[in-house]
């Protein structure tokens, strides 16, 4: 018999329409699913009313346009972690202009983490696997070796303040679009290295190359420094694959070939493991 999981849902809510749509699914979920929401100062009126008139818990951070939808949620975390919540579900309002289908793109990543059935099935596969340290949404985890972009120095620095190489880096992936479900565990050491708003640039509708572009590559850090699995929510209990030919993706960067043939080994090797878990924990 597992304990029972408290779920924190962080939101972003930056574009209002999108913000309806991840509020209608998240109406649907039970009402032990606190809600943390931040916004910017131009639309902390219109979130509040919408929030107040769900009638569910909430937390509203308001912060200024700065580090799109990650350092606001690295300020609101302390609020998380201190009320004992053991997971976070990660989305936020993603428009991504620059693309031709943005709003498809955000809607089948907080499809794949928000939809009530998907959600309390991530739960159960938190509960019983104590391994599992990140979900992301299935076909949305890239390899940090062929999709770094422009961020590798950053993401290299970042990683070392965690206690990991150049080679471990390489080696690993993240969840494109930084929407995720991750135990608390995995946050609390990015955000105990202490980034500030001066670390962030100011919003200039970059894409790429920025610090928020970089934490995005860095949201997972903390499971390999943990030891602990990312998985793709289609299957949890297996070690999430590189999707190596990412639609959403602008282009891949230079690719290191060694890195990724060292990951596939990796992979291959983590997914033995992780079936026969999978098999151990459905047969309890």
């Amino acid at each position: 018999m597992h304990g029972e999981l408290r779920v924190a849902i962080v939101i972003h809510a930056f574009y209002m329409d999108a913000f309806d749509e991840i509020l209608d699914l998240a109406q649907a979920l039970p009402a032990q699913y606190k809600l943390f929401v931040t916004t910017v100062p131009v639309h902390e009126a219109v979130v509040r009313a919408r929030l107040d008139g769900a009638g569910r818990d909430y937390s509203l951070g308001v912060f200024e346009n700065r580090g799109r939808d990650v350092l606001p949620f690295l300020r609101m975390f302390p609020a998380v972690r201190s009320e004992g919540f053991d997971l976070i579900v990660k989305i936020h309002t993603k428009k991504s202009p620059h693309l031709k289908d943005g709003d498809g793109w955000r809607r089948m990543l907080v499809s794949a983490l928000l939809q009530p059935e998907k959600l309390q099935g991530l739960t159960s596969a938190f509960a019983q696997d104590p391994w599992l340290g990140v979900v992301g949404p299935d076909g949305h985890f890239l390899s940090l070796a062929r999709y770094m972009g422009g961020n590798e120095t950053r993401v290299i620095a970042i990683a070392q303040r965690l206690g990991l190489g150049r080679p471990q880096v390489l080696d690993a992936g993240y969840c494109a679009g930084t929407m995720f479900m991750a135990r608390t565990e995995i946050i609390t050491p990015l955000v105990d290295l202490g980034f500030t708003a001066k670390d962030f640039e100011a919003e200039a509708n970059q894409v790429d190359g920025t610090m928020a572009h970089a934490f995005e590559r860095c949201l997972s850090l903390g499971a390999v420094a943990l030891n602990r699995r990312i998985a793709s929510s289609a299957d949890p209990f297996v070690h999430a694959r590189f999707n190596d030919s990412y639609a959403f993706a602008r282009r891949p960067s230079r690719l290191h070939f060694s890195a990724l043939l060292n990951s596939s080994f990796k992979m291959a090797r983590d997914s033995v493991g992780s079936a026969l878990r999978r098999i151990l924990f459905r047969a309890g």
